[in-house]
């Protein structure tokens, strides 16, 4: 991630910055990417870069770090805590199923969302981003919990890291087939996620398959 000063930048010139940035990684992945012609295209030298910048990961770390955040924000959680236990989990599969729908996946936004690997994920250097996930992750959890849908014979950090376990998982498949990303492709993935989901914190197995 950057260091501080880097947000001491004004808002313009740091947005122009990811923005050039998030197109060139979102194209060419970390390895091809040139920072040379990121920054000469934003108009900054390589000496001011690395005044705010470690390296070329570094500033994929930010980029990583806002598509996440992009992504999260059009997020719009429904509100668990008012759901009756046989409400929750149709609702949640709703949500996921309506947030997925409406995802560009062609956008820079999401292809550069799409390299947050198991490996990254597992550097300290991208834990912000991580922790962004985690508190989504609770958010759907500790209502579910309240509710009696969802499991408490473990911790709430002990599930986090499961569902976070599960995602790396399925996510490194998907991303390691060669092939083009298609919204069907895309919901049927989704779909494996959340009945993966659903299966690490069920309380108990519903009955008559619901």
């Amino acid at each position: 991630m950057p260091r501080a000063r880097f947000f001491k930048l004004p808002q313009q010139q740091r947005s122009r910055l990811i923005r050039i940035a998030t197109r060139h990684f979102a194209r060419r992945g970390l390895d091809g990417a040139s920072l040379n012609e990121i920054l000469a295209e934003a108009g900054i030298s390589k000496g001011a870069y690395y005044y705010y910048f470690d390296d070329k990961e570094d500033l994929l770390a930010t980029v990583l770090d806002d598509a996440v955040e992009t992504m999260l924000g059009r997020l719009t959680v429904p509100d668990l805590d008012h759901l009756t236990a046989d409400a929750f989990w149709p609702t949640l599969r709703r949500w996921v199923t309506t947030w997925i729908t409406a995802l560009d996946f062609s956008s820079d936004v999401f292809r550069v969302a799409a390299q947050f690997t198991a490996e990254r994920r597992a550097s300290p250097r991208f834990a912000p981003i991580l922790a962004k996930s985690h508190a989504l992750y609770r958010r759907l959890i500790e209502p579910g919990q309240r509710l009696g849908c969802v499991r408490t014979d473990l911790p709430v950090d002990v599930l986090v890291r499961l569902l976070e376990a599960n995602d790396a998982a399925l996510d490194g498949i998907f991303l390691s087939r060669d092939v083009e990303v298609t919204q069907e492709g895309l919901e049927g993935h989704t779909k494996l996620i959340f009945d993966t989901f659903k299966r690490l914190l069920v309380a108990e197995l519903p009955k008559g398959g619901r």
